[in-house]
């Protein structure tokens, strides 16, 4: 399988298993099931953003999928090498379970297959949202899988078709709902409502993503973030909507199906917070 960036071009800065090469092997189980795991890491001057917090959501979905997590610092390194000469740049790194075995059941001696690449920084993408957004819910759904709920899976075939449903609105993020109605995230970052100076995101027990910025902002904050179960008639009832991922930061909801929302001094804090603890030592 050749890994190709979104122009179509091969990528040159990508590894596999440590080695300099865009292939990873046919029977590959990340190819055939989707089975492993996978970070986006935000990296500037060859440092990632909260490289612990993305360490420790891999570990737990390690555990929970039966893989071995990789040593950091071999990563650390590998994810340094292909960023090497960038002043920004996202790295994604895949987990595989490895390559030999085409049943479910995977084999006992199989060799995992690790995948770092560096994709360039979405820079106009980043200062638009900064702006605010629109959004709109898809139709799109996400399913309920409370093993699966949390952990940065390879299956992501429910954001692919959310994105496909999105893309006659290009300009308006998706929001997700599950099979039980209850809002989730946007396609690509966590979502949180807010109620004066009290903020809710919902609960990621039976699925979507915990993020690392959601997570950053529910240990900061904890006595005014709450995770709870939450519909859409709830947006009507907030006084502030934002969304929230490590490489966009804190992005504003100015809208959500027509309802129209303002960004208010909450929103506003925790830009301020993040771009304080980003340029904190």
């Amino acid at each position: 399988m050749v890994l190709v960036n979104d122009a179509g071009k091969s990528l040159t800065d990508c590894l596999v298993n440590g080695e300099l090469s865009p292939f990873v092997r046919a029977d590959d189980r990340a190819l055939a099931f989707g089975d492993g795991l996978w970070e986006r890491v935000a990296v500037v001057n060859g440092t990632p953003w909260w490289w612990q917090d993305h360490m420790n959501r891999l570990r737990r979905g390690c555990e929970l999928l039966g893989l071995t997590a990789p040593s950091q610092s071999v990563l650390l390194r590998e994810i340094q090498t292909v960023t090497a000469g960038r002043r920004q740049a996202i790295v994604k790194l895949i987990l595989s379970r490895g390559a030999g075995s085409v049943a479910y059941l995977p084999g006992s001696d199989q060799e995992q297959t690790r995948v770092i690449t560096a994709y360039p920084w979405p820079e106009e993408r980043v200062r638009k949202a900064q702006l605010g957004v629109a959004a709109r819910v898809c139709k799109t759904r996400i399913a309920v899988q409370p093993l699966l709920g949390g952990i940065n899976h390879l299956n992501r075939l429910e954001m692919v078709l959310a994105a496909r449903e999105m893309a006659d609105h290009e300009e308006q993020e998706g929001l997700l709902l599950d099979a039980n109605d209850h809002l989730i995230s946007a396609i690509d970052s966590n979502l949180v409502l807010v109620f004066g100076d009290q903020m809710l995101t919902p609960r990621m027990d039976r699925s979507g993503v915990r993020g690392v910025l959601r997570g950053r902002i529910i240990r900061e904050f904890k006595a005014r973030t709450e995770l709870r179960r939450i519909t859409v008639d709830m947006i009507a009832e907030a006084s502030e909507v934002f969304l929230c991922d490590v490489v966009r930061g804190i992005v504003p909801v100015l809208s959500v199906d027509g309802l129209e929302l303002s960004p208010g001094p909450v929103t506003a804090e925790m830009q301020t917070w993040l771009e304080e603890s980003r340029n904190r030592p």
